[in-house]
């Protein structure tokens, strides 16, 4: 007991906290180099489908990186499948659209082409917000229903704190991480000027 209790005292409380939350979580960390390689693989893929729907490459690929990790067998607890991580009837129903059937959204190009097809539909949707590109991606993890909720309640967030604006923070947490690897994937010269 003299060794565990001289060790509790060298490593401290927080490293033990930060122990037992990670035995506790699934998922591990990873660099974003790692998680943004898996998910170049399917780059001709993901070209055809933002091409197709009109999204920005960039945008695609984050989203496919905050939501599988670019694992295009993963699978939410809630139900998502795939590198864009679609519920099912989701896939299903975009799929029904695009004159298909039974989707196989484990298929990197079907899961790209389907969740750029719903990261349009958002985009459009929030079209007339001043913050589309952020509600759009709130929309993605929350469900189009909540935001705009959200926005008949308190009506649309000003661009300086619309990520504060958002009400879960699982979906504040995932559009700062979409916005932050599409900014790791787009080219330097096609950065935003500075304000």
């Amino acid at each position: 007991m003299g060794r565990l209790a001289a060790f509790l005292f060298f490593v401290g409380p927080a490293v033990l906290v930060a122990f037992a939350v990670s035995l506790r979580t699934a998922r591990t960390v990873e660099s974003y180099g790692a998680v943004m390689d898996r998910v170049i693989e399917h780059s001709a893929a993901a070209r055809a489908a933002s091409e197709s729907e009109g999204v920005e490459l960039p945008l695609l690929l984050a989203v496919a990186s905050a939501e599988s990790g670019g694992r295009a067998d993963a699978r939410s607890a809630a139900g998502a499948v795939g590198l864009m991580q679609l519920m099912p009837s989701t896939a299903q129903e975009l799929a029904a659209s695009l004159g298909e059937s039974r989707p196989d959204v484990l298929d990197p190009a079907t899961s790209l082409r389907l969740g750029a097809r719903y990261l349009r539909r958002q985009l459009d949707r929030f079209g007339d917000s001043p913050c589309p590109k952020e509600l759009a991606l709130a929309a993605y993890n929350a469900g189009p229903e909540r935001v705009a909720e959200w926005r008949r309640d308190g009506g649309d967030p000003a661009p300086d704190v619309v990520i504060d604006w958002i009400r879960f923070a699982e979906t504040r947490a995932f559009v700062r991480r979409v916005l932050d690897y599409e900014a790791r994937y787009r080219p330097p010269d096609d950065a935003a000027p500075a304000r």
